[in-house]
């Protein structure tokens, strides 16, 4: 009985080292690992600033705001940090801060980004790499994401999942939110898959959101984001009405609409 013991013992022991070793101490696939060393840097920026350098075009634009989807009628979800502070007590860790929104419900949270991996590409050595430029190596991170929804709000509750973004490393040694392939057909960053747990009722949905694309969904495209026609009264109807065809003007409403800040 004590021998089976002492190896179920040395069995859990192994089982636990992989588990470490293959989250927060290894590297995205295709990558070199990066993760003793990202923890030198500020990586806040990444999710959270005023505006966003667009390396290869030398100019300046607002960041970013996630498109989200949530539910099995993928209703328009909304995500914007307004504090990303790396944690003193934890250099993988970051805390934040903003809100959430459905519909006209705008939710506050708190949580945390996680960075459990990180890598750099090993440019021409790979199929995973993208291409490279002069001067600069780019990587990647995966992050655990968990935020709270404040439960003072309706229909709150915990979102938990993992988050892939992509960086790049100037020759000053700068990491940057990747932009290098800024306007290029699919392109996109900050990418959640995961679920939102309802605090009451436990009941859960899956979520997902991403910078300018929402990559393997049916909403993603070359262009950026498509919205199936039967999912557009879901939240989306303002998005499409902002975007001119050969049909019909852009709506000026809905541009106003899609600008609009609705955080604050």
């Amino acid at each position: 009985m004590k021998k089976r013991f002492l190896l179920l013992l040395v069995v859990c022991i192994i089982l636990v080292a992989v588990i470490i070793n293959n989250t927060a101490n290894a590297q995205p696939t295709g990558t070199t690992n990066f993760y003793s060393s990202v923890k030198n840097y500020n990586l806040a920026t990444l999710w959270r600033a005023n505006r966003l350098r667009l390396i290869n075009l030398k100019e300046f634009e607002p960041f970013p705001e996630a498109y989200g989807i949530i539910g099995k009628n993928n209703q328009r979800f909304y995500i914007h940090y307004t504090s990303v502070l790396k944690d003193p007590a934890n250099a993988y860790r970051y805390q934040v801060q903003g809100k959430t929104r459905v519909g006209k419900v705008v939710r506050p949270f708190t949580g945390t980004i996680t960075v459990i991996q990180a890598g750099i590409y090993k440019p021409g050595n790979n199929s995973y790499a993208p291409d490279t430029y002069k001067g600069y190596k780019r990587g990647k991170l995966l992050c655990h994401v968990t935020i709270n929804e404040s439960t003072s709000t309706p229909e709150s509750g915990t979102i938990n999942g993992k988050l892939t973004t992509d960086f790049c490393i100037n020759m000053q040694n700068q990491l940057l939110y990747d932009t290098l392939d800024f306007g290029i057909d699919g392109y996109g960053n900050n990418y959640f898959t995961g679920s939102l747990v309802n605090h009451t009722t436990k009941a859960a949905q899956k979520l997902q959101y991403g910078d300018y694309n929402l990559s393997g969904s049916d909403f993603s495209d070359v262009d950026g984001i498509t919205v199936p026609l039967q999912y557009e009264k879901y939240g989306w109807q303002s998005f499409v009405d902002a975007i001119p065809s050969d049909l019909r003007p852009a709506n000026k409403a809905a541009i106003a609409e899609e600008k609009r800040q609705w955080w604050k």
